[in-house]
């Protein structure tokens, strides 16, 4: 995964998420979306004739907070809940 910015303001930021696709584009929108400071968040990805497919992301917040600590906290929402999800697993499969 690598993470290349096409643009920069002071409260927004966009950005390309090199090796992924819809699958943690997804996760990682909603869990802008539950950010009380983000305005707008979503990604495309353009047609894979087109370019190389990499989902490119627009993030906006009201200024309270960052682009950049938006996406820091969304992505550490995503990393708990997979944890969560891990432990279930193992729980379930002891039981």
């Amino acid at each position: 995964m690598r993470i290349e910015v096409v643009k920069r303001e002071e409260n927004a930021i966009e950005f390309y998420l090199d090796g992924e696709d819809h699958t943690f584009a997804n996760l990682l929108v909603e869990a802008l979306h539950e950010d009380e400071h983000v305005k707008f968040a979503a990604y495309s990805i353009d047609h894979p004739v087109l370019m190389a497919r990499k989902p490119r992301f627009r993030i906006t917040t009201d200024g309270s907070e960052r682009p950049e600590e938006a996406l820091e906290k969304a992505a550490q929402k995503v990393f708990d809940r997979s944890r969560e999800v891990l432990e279930a697993w193992n729980s379930a499969l002891k039981a």
